[in-house]
């Protein structure tokens, strides 16, 4: 019993990796990033850009109403950056429409810009993230905010 409890876990184990290592075949700094991009508004809204690589570096430059202010630099885990890769691929963000701005002239404008094995598309819109990007958008935030580095 406790020979396939060892055997069990050390598949879990080698699947995780071999998938990991899988995901980031071929990805690098240069072939894949994606960024985010808060625009500014009338009032009190976070203006800042967050970047993840390919090479799992994360860049943040918080400019006005946020916490942070100034260039900061961090890093995301392999299973991180996989996690963005397969929600680019998955939800095929590359080929969808590149603007969703509605008319509302206080609506402050988010920018994702996807570069993904060579082709790069920038997305923006005002009134909340477009369905699509939804998983992408909130995930780009957490890991944008949690640089470290000045």
């Amino acid at each position: 019993m406790r020979y396939l409890i060892i055997m069990f876990v050390s598949c879990i184990i080698v699947t995780s990796c071999s998938s990991t290592d899988s995901c980031l075949k071929d990805i690098s700094r240069q072939n894949f990033s994606v960024s985010i991009s808060k625009g500014m508004c009338f009032g009190m809204c976070p203006v800042y850009t967050g970047t993840v690589f390919g090479d799992q570096k994360i860049q943040y430059e918080g400019r006005m109403n946020v916490d942070r202010k100034g260039s900061y630099t961090g890093i995301v885990s392999k299973e991180e950056l996989c996690s963005l890769i397969t929600q680019v691929r998955q939800n095929k963000l590359l080929t969808l429409d590149t603007s969703y701005i509605d008319n509302v002239p206080d609506a402050p404008v988010t920018t994702m810009t996807i570069t993904d094995m060579g082709r790069t598309r920038t997305f923006s819109w005002n009134m909340g993230s477009p369905e699509p990007f939804r998983e992408l958008a909130a995930l780009m935030v957490k890991y944008s905010l949690r640089v470290t580095s000045y």
